[in-house]
């Protein structure tokens, strides 16, 4: 386990940010920046990147590595949400190399399968399989097993692009896939105030219209980071008993752990 602070009241925690009007200013600057060109549509978006992923997000390094910490040193099954190249896999491989366990069976679910292709390529000896499409529509679970068939679920960095609205079936989605004491460990980057949601949720409508090839249904990568008292209560009303929060060591960036 890791010594990152956990709470489950959000007023406990520290600031998400330093220096909150220096955030604001530098945000609503590049949002201003950005809003010259249409938005791009998710998977297209991570393929023509998929060079030189692993290094951009290696800023985000402690949210893999805290978030690997708190998967529970039985769990058996893995569900990984946005698994992309496996950044979080490669933490938990660590772990379990380092303390003589066994690395769990993953099943993950990605939309680009650039990046699935370098998670293979990481891990050729694991228990992987990466189903292709969007967690919001790839069934987690397999026959026969059917429902409540994993140990833990993780996602680090992934849901922030998404409405509230549309994160509630997707939570109650996980919550269904889990074993009855299961944990759902949500890694993500939160707004740090009602401002900072609005001004996301304007430069998300302006870039979205922007690009006539986009439909309705399609996602695109823009982020929509929300207040994170306002998931955890999602994530209540999807099911989950409790939720806590954890820092990670991130600006802007926490970890909230659901048990079922």
């Amino acid at each position: 386990m890791n010594s990152n602070f956990i709470t489950k009241n959000y007023k406990e925690l520290p600031p998400l940010r330093a220096d909150l009007a220096k955030h604001l200013a530098d945000t609503r600057a590049w949002i201003e920046s950005q809003c010259v060109r249409p938005a791009e549509e998710m998977a297209s978006f991570f393929t023509v990147r998929e060079n030189g992923y692993d290094e951009h997000m290696g800023q985000f390094a402690p949210c893999y590595d805290v978030t690997a910490a708190q998967i529970p040193a039985d769990c058996r099954k893995l569900l990984d949400l946005g698994c992309g190249t496996g950044l979080e896999l490669d933490a938990l491989d660590r772990i379990c190399r380092a303390e003589g366990r066994a690395f769990p069976a993953v099943v993950g679910v990605d939309m680009t399968e650039a990046l699935v292709d370098q998670l293979y390529a990481k891990h050729p000896d694991k228990d992987i399989t990466v189903k292709l499409g969007s967690y919001f529509d790839v069934p987690f679970t397999t026959e026969p097993c059917g429902k409540e068939e994993f140990d833990c679920a993780v996602s680090v960095e992934s849901i922030h692009h998404f409405s509230l609205e549309e994160k509630l079936p997707l939570f109650r989605k996980v919550w269904e896939a889990l074993k009855p004491g299961g944990v759902f460990l949500q890694c993500d980057y939160f707004a740090c105030c009602e401002e900072e949601v609005e001004m996301n949720e304007e430069h998300w409508r302006i870039r979205r219209a922007m690009n006539s090839e986009i439909g309705e249904s399609d996602f695109v990568h823009i982020d929509r980071p929300k207040m994170a008292y306002d998931e955890a209560a999602v994530m209540e009303n999807a099911g989950f008993s409790e939720v806590l929060y954890c820092t990670v060591g991130v600006e802007g960036t926490l970890l909230l752990i659901g048990k079922k």
